[in-house]
């Protein structure tokens, strides 16, 4: 249960930074959601949080381009404002 919540509160880390500056590359994504979250931080952590959100509709790329930006969307909105 204890890892749950950490990764949930990775996530809200993660679509937070989107919320606040719009779409980021992957790597700026990475380096700004790993400082944010301390030393617990991996990239490992972020892949899988990465792919969580984007199995489920969180974030998205902006566009079809293979480096393309991620950006929230409105489900991911509502997500982490639940959060």
């Amino acid at each position: 249960m204890k890892r749950r919540r950490v990764d949930l509160n990775f996530a809200k880390i993660v679509l937070a930074e989107l919320e606040r500056y719009g779409p980021l590359g992957r790597t700026q994504l990475e380096k700004r959601a790993l400082i944010k979250d301390g030393s617990r931080a991996t990239r490992a952590r972020f892949d899988g949080i990465l792919q969580f959100l984007k199995e489920h509709g969180y974030v998205e790329k902006a566009s079809a381009e293979r480096r393309a930006p991620y950006r929230i969307t409105g489900k991911g909105r509502r997500f982490l404002e639940a959060l």
